[in-house]
């Protein structure tokens, strides 16, 4: 396998979880926010959560900035449009 095809791969892995897509969608809503308030919003552990958004960070889906304690995520949509973009070309 070559190295595009590992990232397409690691790229819809990442989308193919429903709790994933439901803090997609909440990133999407508040533009950003920090690894807590997500936790809060889908009663999840915070290792479960923490889990999920470092898998989106890793796919090009997410990304995050530290402010202090705290890590604020946001969908990275130059990042996501540029690994759709190279899937498209390469399979159609």
């Amino acid at each position: 396998m070559n190295g595009n095809n590992d990232k397409f791969i690691q790229f819809f892995k990442a989308l193919a979880n429903e709790e994933r897509i439901q803090i997609l969608r909440l990133l999407k809503k508040n533009k950003e926010m920090c690894a807590q308030d997500v936790e809060k919003n889908f009663y999840l552990e915070q290792s479960t959560t923490s889990h999920h958004l470092n898998t989106l960070r890793r796919a090009g889906i997410t990304k995050a900035r530290k402010s202090g304690r705290n890590v604020f995520y946001s969908i990275d949509y130059d990042s996501f449009k540029e690994i759709w973009d190279q899937f498209s070309t390469s399979m159609f």
